[in-house]
């Protein structure tokens, strides 16, 4: 979709956005070495395992590597620390989802509840709120109460 020059001139490089979905190549390569988080991979056996276009890999690993995505070493490549990565990941997706929907903040989703036809229920007596929905007073229930 094409979008104007004021949008266009608007546009940050740095910013941009890195869709880690299997429909672009630099998903279907992050997706590939964090599958294989334990094992580093020669770009050529990268091309191999993603179907994707030789000239296309190496840059898109580069800027995988500069958003701290994956790491290289020699001829090597593998997904960054394992943590940091699933957490980049998944700040990314969120991030991805909240520019498709708009996101949704914390006063909406409680607007939400109030007219949902199955809202998600409060936390149960003894899960992670200690507090009893029906009086508040946090008090343990005495004998079969």
């Amino acid at each position: 979709m094409p979008i104007s020059r004021t949008e266009f001139g608007k546009l940050d490089e740095s910013a941009a956005e890195t869709d880690l979905s299997s429909e672009t190549t630099q998903g279907r390569i992050y997706q590939f070495l964090l599958s294989n988080a334990d094992q580093a991979f020669r770009q050529h056996e990268i091309v191999d395992a993603v179907d994707a276009p030789a000239g296309s890999v190496g840059p898109t690993l580069s800027r995988l590597a500069d958003r701290g995505l994956v790491d290289h070493r020699g001829h090597y490549w593998t997904v960054a620390d394992a943590a940091h990565a699933a957490a980049t990941a998944g700040r990314l997706g969120t991030q991805r989802a909240d520019a498709a929907d708009g996101g949704f903040d914390d006063d909406e989703i409680e607007r939400w509840m109030d007219s949902a036809v199955d809202p998600v229920p409060e936390p149960a007596y003894g899960d992670r709120d200690e507090t009893r929905p029906e009086d508040g007073t946090g008090e343990r229930p005495q004998n079969g109460e």
